[in-house]
């Protein structure tokens, strides 16, 4: 969402809107919305007024405001907002909306509701439309697509161009002009900026870019956003059908959001925390017990995962009540382990998401890291060897501990790239989830019972 430049204006708006809503003063809280931008609007009511307060406000904007800020507000209060209005009210202002704004919205309410307000609009094009999008997968490129952009014959001239830039609508996408042939196939595109500087009778065919890049309708969104990253100057890019009919347009406003919302599933993911429980702001200031299960899948196989690791020092008990000073560096063994683990698997799973790490280079990758962990470990080992012999001054469990520290190093560091590709390639399954938890319980696990068991065969020498 659009922020405001400074806190002082949004704190200053805010204040008169809670003083005209207590007031009950129409005519002026119409006149103070109707002066603001649509975007400290919503700040106010996202991040200002209590969600009484904010439903309240978001009745006085006007269709075309509300549907510029219903678009800017979390999901919790767009729902919120929607269901304060009339059903035919909250139909208007969604067809106000770009298509695939109101169709996200839509999609997160409940059926029901979603069903009532679509019934609510006339069923013209613009309604099928957002029939159809809606049957769409929401995490592809045609679940993020929207059909407002101005596309037209090629063979027509950039006056006839110009004319239709003229009447769009104001929700429509006017940066290109998209040039199709008579069953709708993308031919080319011009630039809003070519049609301005060259004369009207000129045919579009003459400066048209016919190298267009293109989505497909069934692209991922991360592999979307990919795309963009490569053509970073585009302002939109086309969507097609595999025969190269044109659907939709996705924008770099939605890439954004893509982006914005990949990177903090990511970030959750990575700690065990399933964001489709609920969305980010839910965390912080939603219902607990919802945010209890986006927490609890992951915390039960790490209890699991940790109690097996205590069965297995239970085991070992004699060894460690008798070599104490060994077992005491268990803590920074499975530590150093557990973090170099971890760290491969964040390098590894942005490496997937952005397609540098690939089946054709996941070998030398692997090498890579292997070498990675090669050289941290080499460093660690010394260091640990070193540290250990001049405190305790025995040679045997200092050299134990530098080999130990050199091999979990280049095992973890491997590891952690090998399992979240294999998720990736072999499972079909995001690898952002299964990383940091299953990284360090097994880091654990791992440590716990090759080490105590090496210690034990070693036992008089570790004493």
């Amino acid at each position: 969402m659009a922020g405001s430049m400074s806190t002082v204006p949004i704190n200053s708006l805010a204040e008169k809107i809670r003083r005209y809503l207590s007031q009950k003063n129409v005519s002026a809280m119409r006149r103070l919305l109707a002066r603001h931008n649509f975007a400290d609007i919503a700040d106010v009511m996202e991040n200002c007024l209590k969600l009484e307060e904010a439903m309240t406000c978001f009745q006085y904007l006007n269709v075309g405001q509300a549907a510029q800020v219903l678009a800017s507000v979390n999901d919790d209060l767009q729902h919120a907002c929607l269901s304060s209005l009339p059903t035919v009210m909250g139909s208007q202002i969604l067809r106000m909306m770009p298509t695939d704004d109101a169709v996200d919205i839509l999609q997160d309410m409940d059926t029901l509701d979603s069903q009532r307000i679509l019934e609510e609009m006339p069923f013209d094009t613009d309604t099928r439309t957002l029939h159809h999008l809606m049957m769409e997968e929401p995490d592809t490129a045609a679940g993020i697509m929207s059909t407002d952009f101005i596309s037209i014959s090629v063979e027509a001239t950039v006056g006839e161009a110009m004319r239709l830039v003229r009447t769009a609508e104001e929700k429509d996408f006017i940066y290109y002009c998209y040039l199709l042939d008579a069953e709708e196939h993308l031919i080319g595109v011009v630039s809003l900026k070519q049609l301005i500087l060259v004369d009207e009778s000129v045919p579009l065919s003459r400066i048209a870019q016919f190298d267009v890049k293109s989505l497909l309708v069934n692209f991922d969104q991360e592999l979307v956003a990919n795309v963009f990253r490569k053509y970073y100057n585009l302002l939109a890019m086309p969507v097609t059908d595999p025969d190269n009919t044109m659907r939709g347009i996705v924008t770099i406003d939605d890439i954004i959001d893509v982006i914005e919302e990949e990177s903090s599933e990511d970030i959750y993911k990575a700690s065990g925390i399933n964001l489709e429980e609920m969305d980010e702001r839910g965390l912080l200031i939603g219902p607990e017990f919802r945010a209890f299960k986006a927490r609890f899948p992951w915390l039960s196989i790490t209890m699991g995962g940790q109690f097996l690791a205590s069965t297995i020092i239970a085991h070992f008990s004699h060894t460690v009540a008798t070599a104490v000073v060994a077992i005491s560096f268990m803590p920074l063994l499975t530590g150093l382990s557990g973090n170099m683990g971890t760290q491969s698997e964040t390098i590894t799973v942005r490496g997937l998401a952005l397609e540098i790490i690939t089946d054709d280079n996941v070998v030398a990758m692997l090498l890579r890291e292997l070498r990675v962990g090669l050289i941290t470990g080499t460093f660690f080992s010394l260091s640990v060897g070193a540290l250990s012999y001049v405190i305790y001054h025995k040679w045997e469990l200092s050299l134990l501990l530098a080999a130990w520290v050199l091999i979990s190093q280049c095992t973890f560091a491997v590891l952690g790239m090998l399992i979240p590709y294999a998720f990736k390639r072999l499972f079909k399954v995001d690898p952002a989830g299964m990383g940091g938890p299953f990284i360090s319980t097994l880091s654990d696990i791992l440590t716990f019972l090759v080490y105590l068991s090496v210690v034990t065969l070693f036992l008089k020498q570790m004493i």
